[in-house]
């Protein structure tokens, strides 16, 4: 009863009452499995992951199976950066095992944020079905099916999780982004905007849904001036520090690729890494999808595991995947190469390359190299001024810190700049057999001849599906979910000129940083 009881007040948030009970139930019994995963779960609330990790460990091997157990344990190996074993833990956790919606919803979570957004739809679904009210639910089930391409159930989703909280913005923005023009209601966005004083985040999630609206209908000035005002608060609370980016492009410029094979010759019966690489929002997801509606390709989305293991290879210390001393710092190429190969091969399935699309590995290129004698590179770079205000108007993860250039304009731009100069780099230096650029404006305008440099650059044969990669099925979680399900288009080439001043100011802020353009 005191284990019962200990659940109770674990999932009430009383922490202290949980473990005081779980130790009654151990002082009885030490070999009592429920007990230690009450304790582990107890850990990991308390935010000491590491010992969650050992008990829970404890809790299994004397035979806790439960998904409540199971699901902090993959909780905690996410927060480690274990992706690989927390979507295996995830993925071996059958639905009908889930005994409430928490648990379902947890394990939904697991699976969604290791890119098994298919899978994590009836997890979602389960959850939603005991607590239809409860508006986290809602929003994770929601951006599952936008990821898989079910739109017309997630504008559903999003509406339903507004119902239940008005107050969640996030799912306002997420339905503003998915609504037809005719739908939206700016004067509803403008007045919680006012209500929100103080709350930078609620402020934020409101100005980008209103610059959406006024996006919709071509008033792109008065787009740029909400997301000033509704950015103010959080640039100032983050205070994004050029100085760091700097040397962050600087360490990556620095890694000596001389040892590196011209050419790692790869036959088309041979599974190797993809890596597309790029700023966020500059078409990666457009090559990502092109690539992978080939047969023998494969996508696995943005995987953080290189960064990861680099560092776990080096002796960096600290909370950051991605710094300065990182990217300067020794590390075991070979042992980088085979455990990353370990964690993705299984992924790849009967697919002969494996696409990984976290675009912050750009600053990685030579490390991947070095690691993956057959890995190939595709950096995607489109114009910096159409890049800025692309990541401008997008709203990154506001708890990932590497985003932070994106609360400012001039920073964006500072940054865009700094991109720039390390792509001319890699161009320069890398290996041209391992190692190629695409432009997003060459390949909007002549798709069949890029794309089919790209599948010949990769050593296979080519396949008429990539030229309608607007069909393929497999989950896209970023912001481009809903544009790469449609034909390819140009509409995005030469956006910067349709902000005025704006779009002047960025040309003048790049070519300040040092970028050139062929106007010059």
């Amino acid at each position: 009863m005191s284990i019962v009881e200990a659940k109770k007040q674990l999932r009430a948030g009383a922490l202290k009452k949980a473990y005081d009970l779980a130790l009654d139930a151990l002082a009885l019994d030490r070999a009592d499995a429920e007990a230690w995963g009450v304790m582990s779960l107890v850990a990991l609330e308390g935010g000491n992951v590491a010992k969650a990790l050992d008990i829970s460990d404890k809790a299994i091997a004397l035979g806790n199976q439960s998904p409540l157990v199971l699901g902090g344990r993959g909780r905690a190996l996410l927060a480690t950066g274990r992706q690989d074993e927390a979507r295996e833990l995830a993925a071996s956790i059958p639905l009908d095992a889930c005994g409430d919606a928490l648990e379902a919803d947890t394990v939904g979570v697991i699976l969604a944020r290791t890119g098994l957004h298919e899978q994590a739809v009836p997890y979602f679904e389960r959850a939603l079905s005991t607590q239809p009210s409860n508006a986290q639910f809602g929003y994770n089930l929601a951006t599952s099916l936008q990821f898989v391409g079910r739109l017309d159930e997630a504008r559903l989703a999003y509406a339903r999780v507004l119902d239940a909280d008005p107050a969640f913005h996030r799912a306002r923005l997420a339905l503003v982004q998915l609504q037809s023009r005719g739908e939206h209601d700016l004067a509803a966005v403008e007045t919680l905007f006012e209500q929100c004083s103080g709350d930078a985040d609620s402020a934020l999630q409101l100005g980008h849904a209103a610059a959406r609206i006024l996006e919709s209908r071509g008033d792109h000035t008065g787009a740029l001036d909400w997301l000033f005002k509704a950015k103010h608060g959080k640039a100032a609370a983050v205070e994004h520090n050029r100085a760091w980016a700097e040397k962050l492009f600087a360490a990556a410029r620095e890694r000596n690729p001389a040892s590196l094979q011209p050419v790692a010759e790869t036959s088309e019966d041979e599974c190797a890494p993809v890596f597309v690489l790029g700023m966020p929002r500059s078409g990666t997801t457009l090559v990502e999808r092109i690539l992978s509606s080939h047969a023998k390709i494969a996508t696995a989305g943005e995987l953080p595991d290189f960064a990861l293991l680099v560092k776990r290879s080096s002796d960096t210390t600290g909370p950051h995947t991605l710094s300065p001393e990182l990217l300067s710092a020794a590390y075991d190429p070979e042992q980088v190469g085979k455990a990353y190969l370990a964690r993705t091969e299984p992924m790849a399935g009967a697919n002969l390359r494996l696409i990984d699309k976290m675009p912050f590995n750009l600053f990685f290129a030579a490390h991947i190299l070095e690691s993956l004698p057959a890995a190939r590179i595709v950096m995607v770079r489109r114009d910096p001024r159409d890049t800025v205000f692309a990541n401008f108007r997008q709203l990154f993860a506001t708890d990932f810190g590497y985003y932070d250039y994106a609360y400012d304009l001039a920073d964006t731009a500072h940054f865009v700049a700094g991109f720039t100069d390390l792509a001319e780099h890699w161009r320069a230096a890398l290996p041209a057999g391992r190692y190629t650029e695409v432009h997003y404006e060459t390949l909007v305008a002549e798709q069949e001849s890029e794309s089919r440099r790209l599948i010949d650059f990769l050593g296979l044969q080519w396949d008429d599906a990539c030229l309608h990669f607007h069909r393929n099925a497999a989950p896209v979680a970023t912001a481009s979910s809903v544009q790469v399900r449609a034909p390819i288009h140009n509409k995005s080439v030469g956006q910067w000129q349709r902000y005025g001043k704006y779009g002047e100011q960025v040309d003048a802020d790049l070519r300040r940083f040092g970028v050139s353009f062929a106007d010059n």
